[in-house]
């Protein structure tokens, strides 16, 4: 089976993570709300995997990981929102990568793509893609994106495999 991780899987990223499993992933979810966590998973609990670890803590991070992969095998997809506060939190997780991973690395509406890009070591045999979120415009009016929003450009973004796919509206 294919294994799949997702950081931030509990909350906005929530409905990606079910589709993941009704494709065909195993699915490890990274969160901290065991709450949360225990909501999803409940859903599939053979196919979904709460990972319940604080992504700030690389160490932790770094364990949880490796525990992941042992008891699911290697990640064929990796879905990852990392917030700022976490600057090492992606780097520990493409160190864990085998090769041959897609990486869809969701960022927000104002992060400069190419910086973050230029930024991380990638190896030759992970295939990196960034989601860009931004946000519509209803009535003239902008508005944050909503969670299925969220979700479905995610979604979009795996079915595509494109470098960069943008979701809504995105002020350069």
């Amino acid at each position: 089976m294919k294994h799949a991780l997702v950081i931030g899987g509990s909350g906005m990223l929530a409905g990606r993570v079910l589709w993941l499993e009704e494709v065909g992933y195993h699915v490890s979810i990274i969160g901290r709300d065991a709450e949360k966590m225990s909501r999803l998973t409940e859903q599939a609990p053979d196919r979904l995997s709460a990972v319940l670890v604080d992504y700030r803590d690389d160490l932790r991070l770094k364990e949880a990981l490796r525990s992941s992969i042992a008891d699911h095998g290697d990640f064929d997809l990796v879905v990852a929102w990392v917030h700022s506060d976490a600057s090492d939190a992606l780097t520990c997780v493409l160190s864990a990568l085998r090769g041959g991973t897609d990486v869809f690395h969701v960022l927000g509406s104002r992060a400069n793509s190419s910086g973050v890009r230029n930024g991380l070591t990638i190896t030759e045999d992970v295939r990196y893609h960034q989601v860009q979120l931004g946000f519509q415009v209803v009535k003239g009016e902008r508005r944050w994106l909503t969670h299925k929003e969220i979700a479905g450009g995610v979604i979009e973004a795996i079915q595509g495999k494109e470098p960069l796919h943008l979701v809504g509206h995105v002020t350069r």
